[in-house]
């Protein structure tokens, strides 16, 4: 029996802007079959605050994204960036880790539904017209982009029905597009607390927690703002609800409305006006963050989150340090710690020192920084080498207890010289192991 692959048992991740903002999958969680495509258009000046001008083509003989497909969405971004944020776009996971960055549960049904979203995102096509915000550029500009350019399951036992559906273990290569990958790499991403977002129930509500997020801190802004405005019926198309009578708007949004008030993010829901010239308002809730006498901390960079995670720093206290001391910080930490263990320093937690040196440099300030080493390039083997062999493998990760398929790629990957013997050691004393071997994953791949 293929034993569970272990959670990635995230509390935070990152949200990438222009997806929030443009709301690209429906809220329905079922469309006609004959819906296979849709457009919105608003301009700067109404309630969006920004022009938005989409239109979704559904690939041949499906629907467009709707309902889950936008979990799916979000957890693609955060598992690129715990990836390290390949230039390439290309990942591997399983499908249980996928699943598990997009916060939905990990029983066999929903296996099913994420081959047909995967399938689905690889063939829809969004032409976004003067909507999509360029970070490195500071201007919106317009992207045709599928978001999904390439997905395979990967099957080494060449077992023709690994391909027809996906168990907690199928090995998934995902190429993402390079609009998107660009913008996250940009930094052009929010900080998302995924606690709440994995007790809310239904997927219009987790993406409405989304989107309000987005309207609640806009970029650019200074602050935070304590409410939010717009006309109901925009709204819902905005949103993706296919029915755009009011009445059924507000019946359909409002579950959703409820679990976020229980969840603390707002605080209240009104509507003005009657009939199609109806307004929502939406009130957030106070939170200590949101006071002016609050110390306002910057996104972590997903970079300067991917220096840390790389060398077995947990994803969380990761984006704690990246947001609160910055690139150069952390970059000048990192490459003190990097000269360190160059020079044989022996250390029982690399983690523990790694954070110890940024939290407190001044006490490290006589130890020469030395650079990091490029992503691909391995550490000083040892000069009494193991055969590169399954055997090898296994007895050098025995203490780790890995799950099978895990413990399959490292294999895979040291066999193929592309992890050394010293990182599989140094593996054992990692906090969040996993987190390592994506790491890993993400520089074989690397071009």
């Amino acid at each position: 029996m293929t034993r569970p692959v272990r959670s990635a048992r995230l509390d935070n991740g990152h949200d990438e802007r222009n997806l929030a903002r443009l709301s690209l999958v429906l809220a329905n969680n079922r469309v006609p079959s004959t819906l296979t495509t849709w457009t919105k258009e608003f301009k700067a000046t109404e309630d969006l605050g920004t022009s938005v001008s989409v239109t979704c083509t559904a690939p041949r003989q499906d629907v467009v994204p709707h309902g889950s497909d936008n979990d799916v969405l979000l957890g693609l971004v955060n598992a690129y960036i715990a990836a390290g944020m390949p230039e390439s776009g290309l990942m591997r996971l399983t499908s249980y880790q996928l699943l598990t960055f997009s916060s939905l549960p990990t029983a066999q049904a929903y296996h099913d539904d994420l081959l047909r979203t995967l399938r689905r995102f690889q063939g829809t096509v969004y032409r976004i017209r003067d909507s999509w915000y360029d970070n490195a550029q500071y201007r919106y500009r317009d992207i045709n982009t599928s978001l999904i350019l390439k997905f395979t399951v990967l099957d080494r036992a060449q077992n023709p029905d690994a391909f027809k559906t996906l168990r907690a273990e199928s090995l998934l290569e995902i190429t993402l597009d390079s609009d998107l990958t660009a913008s996250i790499r940009s930094g052009f991403i929010r900080p998302l607390d995924l606690t709440v977002l994995k007790a809310l129930k239904q997927p219009l509500a987790r993406l409405l927690f989304r989107v309000l997020s987005e309207q609640r801190w806009p970029h650019g802004a200074p602050a935070s703002v304590t409410s939010f405005r717009i006309n109901l019926r925009t709204w819902g198309q905005h949103l993706g609800i296919l029915d755009d009578r009011a009445f059924r708007i507000r019946r359909t949004l409002e579950p959703a409305h409820q679990q976020l008030i229980t969840q603390g993010f707002l605080q209240d829901v009104a509507y003005f006006g009657r009939g199609e010239g109806q307004d929502v308002l939406y009130t957030f809730k106070t939170q200590v963050d949101d006071a002016p006498s609050a110390v306002v901390i910057p996104p972590a960079d997903p970079a300067t989150t991917a220096l840390l995670t790389a060398r077995g720093v947990n994803h969380k206290v990761a984006l704690r340090l990246a947001a609160q001391h910055g690139p150069d910080t952390v970059g000048q930490g990192v490459a003190t710690f990097d000269g360190m263990l160059a020079r044989g320093y022996k250390v029982r937690s690399r983690p523990g020192l790694l954070i110890d040196i940024i939290q407190d440099p001044e006490r490290y300030a006589t130890e020469p920084a030395q650079a990091p080493p490029p992503a691909r390039q391995a550490s000083p083997e040892p000069l009494l080498e193991p055969a590169r062999t399954p055997a090898a493998a296994r007895l050098l990760l025995a203490p780790l207890k890995l799950p099978s398929v895990l413990e399959q790629l490292v294999t895979d990957l040291f066999i193929d010289h592309l992890v050394t013997t010293q990182e599989l050691l140094d593996l054992r004393r990692a906090t969040e192991p996993h987190q390592v071997i994506l790491t890993w994953q993400a520089r074989s791949s690397a071009p």
